[in-house]
């Protein structure tokens, strides 16, 4: 299994299109979103203790960190700042109205590591592993994490691997214009 970031994210930008045809055909795949769901989490445990999460960040550095008022409270109580300094200084919206941390990379990540880890929002407790809570209702942030961060990519794969038959028109499509077969 790869675990160079960089590496992975090539090969994740290779294989882009074909994930997310992947990911849109879970939705009718025959299998149940539970199921899916336990085979997503599965993967998952199996891949992360693979990985060294401080050598990539790319969560931190690309992904929209969404708070709510406990993640802001905690945070702004771990900083010695009132919640309205907090929230004047560090969040904002992002374009579908969430309220996220106002800018990207991670205004908190200082050479990979989260200088706020112990009171960091639910978000970031939770990833990737959110993830595999009702993935059918959203598999374009799970094709989008694809090319995020490196457990999802193995563990997306993982799970197109045990479902074979799992083949969409548009992804036989991908592959024919890749290939230069008609």
């Amino acid at each position: 299994m790869e675990t160079d970031p960089r590496k992975v994210k090539r090969m994740a930008a290779k294989r882009e299109d074909e994930m997310e045809a992947f990911c849109l055909s879970l939705k009718d795949c025959g299998v149940s979103s539970r199921n899916l769901d336990a085979m997503l989490r599965k993967s998952l445990r199996q891949v992360i203790p693979q990985l060294d999460c401080t050598k990539c960040a790319s969560c931190c550095k690309e992904a929209y960190v969404v708070v709510d008022t406990d993640d802001i409270a905690r945070m702004a109580q771990a900083l010695g700042m009132k919640r309205s300094e907090f929230r004047a200084e560090y969040i904002g919206k992002n374009e579908e109205g969430d309220t996220v941390f106002n800018r990207r990379p991670c205004p908190f990540l200082r050479r990979n590591l989260c200088t706020q880890y112990d009171s960091r929002p639910e978000c970031c407790r939770q990833y990737p592993q959110s993830l595999a809570v009702d993935c059918t209702e959203k598999l374009e942030n799970l094709s989008a994490n694809y090319l995020v961060c490196p457990a999802v990519f193995h563990a997306l794969e993982q799970l197109r691997e045990s479902l074979p038959a799992v083949t969409t028109r548009r992804e036989q499509k991908s592959n024919r214009k890749k290939t230069g077969k008609p």
